[in-house]
């Protein structure tokens, strides 16, 4: 039995861009934010870390995530870092349980600071938003500098 093959009809690119965009794995918000990504801020080509609670690994210290930030950093000559929180987390939720929503959101605001003022002292330029939905739409704000 042949296994079925598909070929891209994105053309391949042999570079790196340089930039890197860290989000949450929450499926309800994905579509938008690569959409945001795309659109707002004009970024055609990226890597990606995609993991439950987004950049919060940063500022939890867990090292094998770390370890592959670093790497790509290095390797991949990273100047600019996107990250992006969502409101409803269930990665936030649980691991601060009995949090109020509120106080959890500015939990969320407070590490995506935190992570920026990391990669900063490591010469990276970052920028973090905070999404959530409005109108049936999902909304990014900006997070302050």
């Amino acid at each position: 039995m042949q296994l079925e093959k598909f070929a891209s009809s994105v053309p391949w690119k042999n570079e790196f861009s340089g930039k890197l965009a860290i989000f949450c794995s929450d499926e309800r918000f994905v579509p938008a934010t690569l959409e945001f990504l795309r659109q707002h801020l004009d970024i055609g080509q990226c890597d990606f870390i995609v993991v439950p609670g987004g950049a919060t690994f940063i500022t939890q210290g867990e090292g094998a995530l770390t370890e592959r930030l670093e790497l790509l950093v290095k390797a991949h000559q990273l100047k600019w870092v996107i990250m992006i929180a969502h409101d409803d987390c269930g990665y936030y939720k649980n691991y601060h349980k009995g949090l109020e929503i509120e106080m959890l959101r500015q939990k969320q605001r407070d590490d995506l600071l935190q992570a920026m003022r990391v990669l900063q002292e490591k010469g990276l330029r970052s920028q973090a938003f905070f999404a959530y939905v409005e109108s049936g739409a999902v909304t990014f704000q900006e997070i302050g500098k």
